[in-house]
């Protein structure tokens, strides 16, 4: 069987174990929840206290408006270009790339070390490579936080049509697109998620020290922003990339996107070389 079959099954495997059991409906149940409640309140909360700070505004001035609380953080150009994107969709954006490491960690910490744990990776790798194991598990994990977050941006998507708040065709430019760029940025933390799991006989401990690392290479990211000497060095790590994907040039776009899921291709890479050394 080829190396790709390989991977491809165990994927299939990891996508029906992880959207099969409980942790997977949670996770949905969660998703929805996280795309549809936090909408409904904010919409409450304008109408009944009156506070749309846009309200009575066209909607060039609001674009503008926009525009210029943009542009503290981006190129003008780039800020131009975000202000045609409804504010609610790259908020979602925004809090996707906060929160989506730690919800891919929470779906694979457990892909290779509960499988070492438990031995039954044994039983695997005498049928398949442990390189197509390693990589059929982190296109799983992918996989499956994708399915997730596509039900989370449906949801928003939904409430935002409902309730009027932006035009269907703003909607339908920028909502794939914002949903394109989220899942790329979690193929970054879906190889670095295997890699830290590949390390441990415990999933619990591959967890927690799965949110120590995304914690500190997110805090190290953000001193490496901040200091001019240091600043090429922050391309180092993914959470530089989304520069490129929200860029009103179509090849920088392509680039961030590759630059994601190129990141975690050499994640899993070190991922399986790990595990191909390890005493299983």
């Amino acid at each position: 069987m080829s190396p790709f079959r390989e991977a491809s099954l165990t994927a299939l495997r990891e996508i029906r174990r992880n959207l099969g059991s409980t942790k997977g409906i949670a996770m949905f149940v969660l998703f929805v929840l996280g795309g549809s409640v936090p909408s409904l309140l904010e919409l409450a909360a304008v109408k009944l206290l009156g506070r749309d700070p846009t309200q009575g505004m066209s909607p060039d001035d609001q674009r503008m408006l926009l525009e210029q609380g943009l542009a503290r953080v981006y190129p003008e150009e780039t800020a131009k270009h975000l202000s045609y994107c409804p504010p609610i969709l790259f908020l979602l954006f925004q809090l996707t790339l906060f929160f989506a490491p730690f919800f891919v960690l929470l779906i694979g910490f457990d892909q290779i070390a509960g499988d070492i744990q438990h031995r039954a990776i044994r039983y695997i790798a005498g049928r398949s490579r442990r390189e197509s194991i390693v990589v059929g598990k982190a296109l799983g994990v992918w996989a499956v936080i994708s399915v997730m977050l596509l039900v989370l941006h449906i949801t928003v998507w939904i409430v935002v049509a409902a309730t009027g708040t932006t035009t269907a065709a703003a909607l339908l430019s920028w909502g794939p697109r914002i949903w394109l760029f989220s899942v790329a940025a979690c193929a970054s933390f879906a190889g670095l998620t295997g890699l830290i799991s590949s390390f441990f006989r415990t999933p619990i401990v591959a967890l927690l020290v799965g949110v120590v690392v995304f914690v500190a290479l997110w805090i190290i990211a953000k001193i490496f922003g901040w200091i001019e000497a240091t600043k090429v060095a922050a391309w180092a790590l993914p959470f530089k990339y989304e520069d490129l994907v929200v860029s009103h040039q179509p090849l920088r776009v392509l680039g961030g996107i590759g630059a994601y899921i190129g990141w975690g291709a050499v994640m899993t890479a070190a991922a399986s070389l790990v595990v191909k050394r390890r005493d299983i």
